[in-house]
């Protein structure tokens, strides 16, 4: 297993995956819990390559926050979930895919913050917050509101050192995209 920057987003045999992104990624010396929420997200619209919508996503995600000393503030992202195809461009863009060929996700992200912690938090900062649909079609028209680094953060800049989801299916193909270089295609 090969393990780069300080989120340690390892890419072992192809497959991205955030279990080493832990909560040292962000919580040293000094540093302060802020947020520790889980949420479901419905419809959400996965985007290809080829620009395109390419999978309906269910997402389980776990969204962490910390208040570093410099100012800043950290965060790990935890996805688990599935997805069903949308018939078109596969998401790498390099072929296409059938509608309806389900699989599953795993990754996420750590983010590091510029901004100020918001003054009333648009959702609770710690537990389950429950299901968001976000409404999202094939054309990335997702009116459904959701928590978010946003929620909690007003944002001045970011920056997403590490990142990676793998997409899997039984027969369909895997496909990795992730910070350190996507590989593999779901297509059928």
């Amino acid at each position: 297993m090969a393990c780069v920057g300080t989120a340690a987003l390892c890419l072992a045999t192809g497959t991205a995956f955030a279990d080493d992104a832990t909560a040292s990624d962000c919580n040293g010396d000094g540093s302060t819990a802020l947020v520790n929420v889980t949420f479901t997200l419905t419809n959400d619209s996965d985007s290809g390559f080829a620009g395109n919508a390419w999978a309906d996503d269910t997402i389980h995600r776990t969204l962490r926050i910390w208040a570093e000393p410099d100012g800043s503030f950290c965060a790990v992202v935890h996805d688990t979930g599935s997805f069903a195809t949308y018939a078109g461009a596969s998401p790498s863009g390099n072929d296409t895919v059938s509608a309806g060929i389900e699989g599953g996700i795993h990754g996420g992200y750590v983010a590091t913050i510029q901004g100020t912690l918001a003054a009333s938090p648009g959702y609770p900062t710690s537990g389950n917050l429950g299901t968001f649909d976000l409404g999202c079609g094939q054309t990335f028209t997702c009116p459904g509101a959701r928590p978010s680094l946003t929620s909690y953060v007003d944002v001045s800049s970011y920056d997403l050192p590490t990142w990676g989801w793998t997409y899997r299916t039984p027969h369909d193909g895997t496909w990795v995209n992730a910070s350190t270089g996507s590989s593999g295609d779901i297509a059928g």
